[in-house]
């Protein structure tokens, strides 16, 4: 009988043993790392990384700057009256002739709408008191060439004077056209053309620009806004922080890029602002709503 009580407990112990060898035992939890501290100061989050924005070209940052087409000024000065214009669109915005004989402190409006007048693309004093303009005229917006001998009155059209005619196409203004043809603008939205003589000049991009007669050759100012032509001269209005607190306006003798002569600072002018410049019998910057004298 002790003999099967002893084999009984023997068999016994032998099955816990084998039991605790095969059943799954628990693992070791991992240890958690030891956090730190930094008193008195955080840690800074990490900084994200900045995707880089496209890098503008100077046509598109010029694009972005220059006022609507339909805002492009005109002003011309003769011995008799002053005379000033704003372009308009076809189709869109009226075009804006006025008319000054004190010195451009009083403007009369003598826009020919009954000739059903559109957009402007050109205005010239051709004696002392009367004018001629290239203009977009009717529904279909055809391009004529109209002269006032009435001082703004009465317009009339003249074909043979716009076949002679230097102007920026109305409708393409990445195109000059000249008694000779059409030449390709500098850009593609080119403002402010005067021509004179074998002259033409415009404005591009914030540069001046002149007709070699093969190439365009720019001139060195920048933030250009305006120009004119007087002989063998063109005089060029610009921004020029440095040494104007307004709009710079400066005389390119020959118009070679050595030629600058300082005209004058038309002071508290927004060069931001469409503006025009007139030099046939005296230096005069029309900007925002005054017209400065230089």
């Amino acid at each position: 009988m002790l003999l099967v009580v002893v084999l009984a407990v023997g068999v016994g112990a032998l099955a816990v043993l084998a039991y605790r060898s095969t059943a799954p035992q628990p693992r070791a939890a991992a240890p958690e790392p030891v956090p730190s501290f930094t008193f008195g100061s955080r840690s800074p989050s990490p900084t994200p990384t900045a995707v880089p924005a496209p890098t503008p070209t100077p046509a598109e940052v010029a694009a972005a700057s220059v006022p609507d087409r339909s805002a492009e000024r005109f002003l011309s000065a003769g011995s008799g009256a002053m005379w000033r214009g704003v372009a308009g669109a076809c189709g869109a915005t009226e075009p804006l002739i006025e008319r000054s004989t004190d010195g451009g402190q009083t403007w009369v409006d003598v826009t020919p709408r009954y000739r059903g007048v559109r957009q402007m693309a050109a205005l010239e004093v051709f004696a002392p008191t009367e004018a001629e303009m290239i203009a977009s005229v009717g529904d279909d917006c055809a391009t004529q060439a109209l002269r006032t001998f009435t001082q703004g009155r009465f317009w009339d059209d003249y074909p043979d004077l716009l076949a002679a005619y230097h102007y920026i196409d109305p409708g393409d203004a990445a195109t000059v056209v000249t008694p000779d043809g059409v030449i390709p603008a500098p850009c593609a939205d080119a403002r402010s053309l005067r021509a004179e003589g074998g002259l033409l000049a415009l404005v591009c991009n914030g540069s001046a620009w002149v007709w070699s007669g093969e190439i365009w050759n720019a001139l060195p100012a920048t933030g250009v806004i305006a120009l004119d032509v007087a002989g063998d001269d063109v005089v060029v209005a610009y921004s020029a922080p440095d040494s104007c607190a307004g709009v710079a306006v400066t005389r390119f003798i020959g118009a070679v890029p050595s030629g600058g002569e300082s005209v004058g600072c038309a002071e508290g002018a927004d060069p931001a602002t469409p503006a025009a410049v007139s030099v046939r019998d005296a230096a005069i910057l029309w900007s925002g709503d005054t017209v400065f004298r230089l």
